[in-house]
């Protein structure tokens, strides 16, 4: 594996008696997408405010390309760019002169603001007033100019908040596509576990402070069966069949399916008991671990 693009040892912050963040470490290497993940109040977006410069840590070091933030931030933080709740413009101003502003800031292409406008779907848009645009359209607008200017470290913290069903699917295609073509490395915070199994590369899972998992997702998550979804005649009465012979193995109704932990071993129990109950399966498939299985368990099934 490369060097680390971003690097963050032993960062720690206190609020009072409060330990908002217990010294987490973390990676994220160039050309990855990195998902943040973690329950409400885990510390997630106190070490993105960390990265933005918004809050300063009570100790520990964050590093952008080998350079320390904290330190050299003006030399460090050329190619970074954080989108932090909800994203801030002139209300006055349209969108496309927003990111006319901004690039100019930025010393970027002009050109590149007709193809982020259209690749946020806010063409249409381009040319009214901010101040009347909803939650959604003010989101993506704020990731077009998060990329304004071709940057190394995009962070975006809760990045589909707002946006719709067809915006979702948007964003993500402008993320793989910054990533693949352009080399833009993400770190992203999401409660939406499906879009960083599909988008990222790489996940770090926050508790209470403390990094209880990190590493790429399907190393974590492994290739191997977590169990069985068996469908019968009568579910309900094979339910309860399962819960007497079967009760370590956690059987429960999941859709239209009887769902059990276990690996291939359980198989011939499950199998025996089903047919002493006069219900044999009509389709058994296994179960592979997914990141929301393995999110809980992380985080003993705090989710807010």
């Amino acid at each position: 594996m490369p060097d680390a693009l971003l690097e963050i040892r032993g960062l720690t912050k206190h609020y009072g008696t409060v330990k908002a963040l217990a010294g987490i470490d973390l990676q994220v290497h160039a050309g990855t997408v990195y998902g943040f993940i973690g329950p409400n109040g885990a510390g997630k977006t106190t070490a993105i405010r960390i990265l933005a410069g918004l809050i300063r840590p009570t100790a520990g070091t964050v590093a952008l390309g080998g350079l320390d933030l904290r330190t050299r931030r003006t030399e460090a933080a050329v190619g970074l760019r954080t989108l932090v709740e909800v994203p801030a413009f002139y209300p006055g101003l349209s969108g496309r002169q927003n990111l006319t502003v901004f690039a100019r800031l930025a010393r970027a292409e002009q050109d590149e603001i007709a193809r982020l406008l259209d690749a946020v779907g806010l063409n249409e848009a381009a040319d009214r007033a901010v101040g009347g645009y909803s939650l959604g359209m003010r989101q993506r607008l704020g990731i077009a100019q998060a990329l304004v200017g071709r940057p190394n470290l995009v962070v975006l913290d809760e990045p589909m908040n707002g946006l719709d069903p067809a915006a979702i699917h948007l964003v993500r295609e402008l993320i793989l596509t910054e990533r693949r073509e352009r080399g833009v490395t993400f770190f992203l915070s999401s409660h939406l576990l499906h879009d960083v199994e599909t988008l990222c590369d790489e996940v770090g899972i926050i508790h209470r402070g403390q990094m209880v998992a990190e590493g790429r997702i399907e190393a974590l998550l492994g290739g191997s069966v977590s169990g069985y979804g068996v469908k019968t005649a009568d579910n309900e009465a094979a339910l309860r069949a399962l819960k007497e012979s079967l009760p370590a193995a956690k059987p429960r109704i999941v859709d239209s399916e009887i769902h059990v932990d276990g690996d291939d071993a359980v198989l011939p129990a499950l199998g025996r008991a089903l047919l002493q109950a006069g219900l044999p399966a009509n389709s058994v498939r296994p179960l592979r671990e997914t990141l929301e299985r393995y999110f809980i368990e992380k985080t003993e099934g705090v989710m807010g």
